[in-house]
């Protein structure tokens, strides 16, 4: 674990770093596709404009997800102290592309295959700040651990257990998703593999997690693998439902 650096004798967190690094990592990758889809500077102003803002509006309701999970409502009129989950932060960014691209008259499907896969890269990275960080730490294990130095949060509530170090696990796992999706899977699908491989790695991972992740609704399971078995299902009735659509479509031409 190396919760900081020092930087010109200033203490520099490397959570932020990391994430600050993996959002850098997005907005090259983004810049690349846009050179590779050969866009006009309307439809390239469009997208770069996005990217801010919908980094932005994920931030707020990522931030406040962790506020209900962990909180409850009530916290919402209290809201200091918290922390921010992932999937709040998906799922806000989601909501941003689909009004964006209904305001800007661009294909919502376009702007949720254009981002979506690139923001594995950039959780890839973020991971890594998780572990340097100590948060989002796993749960005990006999052999194959690591162990948080005193200070730290995991410290605070395993001592010096061998803990499952899964956010390096799950950073590379994020990184085969994100080569699978560009060198693999066909752009107008990689939305929705992206969702169907990030739910289902997301619901293992979360039973080897070892720190406090809220409640909702149940005990059983996590906040985060109920909204992993939802997206993971909507997804893949969404994509079978395309797919047999297309064929559909495609057997009425040949009939005609």
């Amino acid at each position: 674990m190396c919760q900081y650096i020092i930087f010109f004798n200033q203490k520099i967190g490397t959570f932020p770093i990391f994430i600050g690094a993996g959002l850098l990592a997005l907005t090259f990758l983004i810049a690349y596709q846009i050179k590779k889809f050969n866009l006009d500077n309307n439809s390239e102003n469009k997208i770069m404009v996005c990217i801010p803002l919908s980094v932005l509006f994920g931030c707020i309701t990522g931030y406040f997800s962790d506020v209900i999970f962990r909180g409850g409502i009530k916290a919402v009129f209290s809201p200091w102290g918290y922390g921010m989950t992932f999937y709040g932060w998906l799922l806000g960014c989601i909501l941003f592309y689909t009004v964006y691209s209904k305001i800007l008259n661009i294909r919502t499907s376009f702007l949720l295959n254009f981002f979506l896969p690139a923001f594995s890269l950039a959780q890839s990275i973020g991971r890594v700040g998780c572990f340097l960080g100590g948060c989002c730490f796993g749960c005990p294990v006999s052999y194959g651990g690591i162990s948080y130095p005193k200070g730290s949060l995991p410290y605070s509530i395993y001592k010096d257990a061998l803990l499952f170090p899964v956010q390096l696990w799950e950073s590379f796992y994020l990184l085969i998703v994100f080569f699978i999706l560009f060198f693999l899977i066909k752009f107008k699908y990689r939305a929705a593999v992206y969702l169907i491989m990030l739910s289902g790695g997301r619901f293992v991972f979360e039973f080897l997690r070892g720190d406090n992740r809220g409640k909702l609704f149940i005990d059983l399971l996590s906040p985060a693998q109920i909204i992993s078995l939802s997206i993971l299902f909507c997804t893949i009735i969404f994509l079978i439902n395309k797919i047999f659509s297309l064929d559909y479509r495609q057997i009425i031409k040949q009939v005609i």
